[in-house]
Parts: structure tokens; sequence; C-alpha cells
């Protein structure tokens, strides 16, 4: 054990930062060593009161961790049920936002109205305000004297800065320094904090609860691992040169920090998702060793306010920290002969759909569709029958409970020797 401490200090000097290829164990030291899971020095803010939607949601700026040798500060809406009352504890969500985002009011209000203390971050050094053009053409959130680093593409700043200056090292730093700010207010179920993060949130996410076992729950949108596997991100890794590439796949990938979750965890996706196609998501559900559950909705958007959307997200959270109705199970059982399909189910359930497609050629979104097929439930032996259209190369079922709440299995592919 010595020895393993002594080579992760040495690793972590900035001389052998391209050599330091040490994964989630060396990420998690450093994190800890700089402090996230101390509660930071923070304070409330009306200085953006023009942007403040909602009398339960308060801005504040936490301290972060120093970028380039300087200090940071981070801004957040805070929110807390109307009629919160004294003394009073309540479960609360830590809202991770995509790229292209920042700390959305809406989302926190979409939880407080539901119950739960919720705190949105900037990830990238933002403050409320209107989005301004830059020269590129691309619109950016105004920025504060104290803001941390912006995202550069698809962890272009690896390698060419040292960790503790790489935005993602900060982005996952802010997350679990909000996370302890909330731990220490004294509304808050310290016992049950989830985390949901939306698109690069989504990747966040899937990374922090790998190093962070504070979450009861989590909820990541959209955001999977593998990502060398999708044709968008394949793509942009080759911008990278050779060793930036190795840093990423050893350091940051999220298939490395999956298998170390501990949480329950809803996965939701959408079929076709351009950034996180059902190859990957699909392996990154099955990397999963935790309890776990499936939303992946037939040509679902990509974007905010779609990924805070369905209902089977506050579903799944009362499940978890409020004893409500556990989430639709579905299990496949066999292909038979003539393309016989049977899914068994726990629980009760009113209808399912199989969803297939018959081109996987490179997972593209223009390049497959998914097709929407009839099932037959037999209630007495909780069973979902289907026949498999001919042609099929990939499929899954999506199970709806009575009150409507929609869950998914996995998707399965055809193997060829199947009948």
């Amino acid at each position: 054990m010595a020895f393993l401490i002594l080579f992760l200090v040495i690793c972590s000097s900035a001389e052998g930062q391209s050599n330091a290829l040490n994964g989630p164990l060396w990420v998690k030291s450093e994190l800890v060593k700089a402090g996230v899971l101390n509660t930071p020095n923070f304070s409330l803010t009306d200085d953006f009161a023009a942007y403040q939607q909602f009398s339960n949601i308060k801005g504040l700026f936490f301290k972060g961790l120093d970028y380039n040798g300087k200090q940071t500060k981070v801004f957040c809406w805070y929110g807390v049920p109307n009629g919160l009352i004294k003394g009073e504890k309540r479960p609360a969500l830590v809202l991770v936002h995509g790229g292209g985002g920042t700390a959305f009011p809406e989302w926190v209000k979409e939880w407080t109205d539901r119950g739960y203390i919720a705190i949105a971050i900037a990830l990238e050094g933002q403050v409320p305000g209107e989005r301004v053009e830059q020269s590129s053409g691309e619109k950016l959130w105004p920025g504060h004297e104290y803001s941390g680093p912006r995202r550069i593409g698809f962890f272009e700043d690896v390698v060419t800065k040292r960790l503790q200056d790489q935005w993602f090292y900060h982005a996952v730093a802010d997350v679990m320094l909000a996370t302890s700010l909330l731990k220490s207010f004294p509304e808050v179920d310290v016992e049950n904090i989830g985390i949901s993060g939306i698109s690069w949130g989504g990747i966040l996410t899937n990374v922090i609860t790998g190093i962070d076992d504070r979450y009861a729950f989590a909820i990541p949108v959209y955001g999977c691992g593998f990502l060398n596997e999708t044709p968008h991100y394949s793509r942009l890794l080759t911008l990278l040169n050779k060793e930036q590439r190795q840093f990423y796949l050893q350091n940051w990938e999220p298939s490395l920090y999956i298998p170390l979750q501990e949480q329950t965890t809803l996965f939701v996706n959408g079929t076709n998702d351009f950034h996180f196609t059902m190859n990957s998501f699909t392996k990154t559900y099955q990397a999963s060793k935790n309890e776990k559950y499936l939303y992946i909705e037939h040509n679902m958007k990509h974007g905010h306010s779609p990924g805070w959307e369905p209902e089977e997200i506050y579903a799944f959270a009362d499940y978890v920290v409020n004893k409500g109705k556990r989430p639709l199970l579905s299990k496949f059982k066999k292909l038979r002969r003539k393309n016989k399909l049977v899914y068994g189910y726990d629980g009760k359930a009113t209808k399912a759909f199989l969803y297939y497609t018959t081109d996987t050629a490179d997972w593209g979104r223009d390049n497959y569709k998914w097709q929407q097929a009839t099932t037959r439930l037999t209630h007495s032996k909780k069973r979902i029958s289907a026949t498999l259209p001919e042609n099929s190369q990939a499929y899954f079922v999506n199970i709806i409970d009575p009150e409507g709440y929609m869950y998914s299995s996995p998707m399965r592919m055809v193997e060829k020797n199947s009948p």
C-alpha cells in the first residue's frame, strides 16, 4: 500500500503528466487532496436578481479549485420546495448541465415542485445573462472575474494542460464540491442526495459516481461510456494526437468508472441520439454492476429540456428515496423458431411495444431507423410475446405500467445463427 501511495504521488507531478495514466484511482486521489470532499466557502448573491425567475430559488457562489494558480468561484442556482418548514429535511439533487448549457433555474424548479431540494451548477465559469455571439459564431454565456476553465472541444486540453487545469477535472471537482456544500445545509437529507446530468453532464455523472459514493441514486441522461465506439466521438478522438487519445482512454473514459459505481441508477436515452448511440449506451448499462433501470424513448430529442421532461425520472427518484413504486423490469426469455420472441416481467403492466432495426452498419443516426411493433401481454404468466420481423439486427421492448410510466429492456443483437 505504501508503494502504491508513493507511486500515485510521483505520477501526479507536472513533469510526469504525460505518462501518468493511472485511471480512476489516481484521479480520485488528486481530487481528494484538492479538498473536494470538504465544505467550500459560499455566499448567496442578489447580483442576478433580473434573472431570478422563482422566489424559492436563489443564486450563490462557492469557492472552486484554483485554475492556473488563481482562485475561482462557481455560480449555482439553489432551490428548496415552497412551504419547507424550519427543521424539516428533504432529499436533494445535484444537476449537471451539458454542452452549451448552464445552471438552469427551470431545471431546479422541476425538482422543487416535486418536493426536492436542488442545486444546478454552472460548469464553465458562467453567470446568468444573455449569451454573446463570438467572432467564431459561437454563442457563449457571460463569465465573471473568477471564472474557471471552459470546455475545449472533446478533451482537447488533455496533456497540453496538467490534470489540475483541465476543464473536465474542474467540472468533476465543481460537482463534488457542490455535493459537499449540499451536505452542509441543515435542510438537506444527506442520506438521500441524487445526481442527474444531461449529455456532457451525463458523461460527468457516470465518471463522478465511480469515485464518489455519496449519492443515493444517479440519472445520467444521454451521456454514456465507450464513447470511442460512437460515430461522433470516435471521429473527434482522431483530432487528438496519440498521447492525448491515450490519456483520455486511460483516465477519463466513463467506462473506466461505471463498474465502480454503487448507487441505484436510471439510464436515459433515445433510440437515435446522434452523440450517444445505442451500441455504446447498451454497453454502458451492461457494465454497471449496481441496481439499474432503463428508459429508452423512441426518437427522443437531444437537449436540456427534453432531457429533464420524462416523468419516469422523478418517479424513479421517488422509488429510491420515498419508497415509491419500483420501476418495471422486463427480462429476455428466448427467441424461438419463426422469430417468436418472449420476455418476462415483474409488477403490473398495461401494454408493451417491441422496437427493432434492420440496419446497424455504423450506428449513425441517419443510417438506421427503429421501428415499433405490437406485442401481446399475458398477465397471468407475466409474459410479453412478439414476432421479431425478418432481417432484424437489434431489438428491445418498452413496457408501460398502470400509471403510464415506461421502462425499457436492454437492447439485444440478433445472433447470426438465430432462427
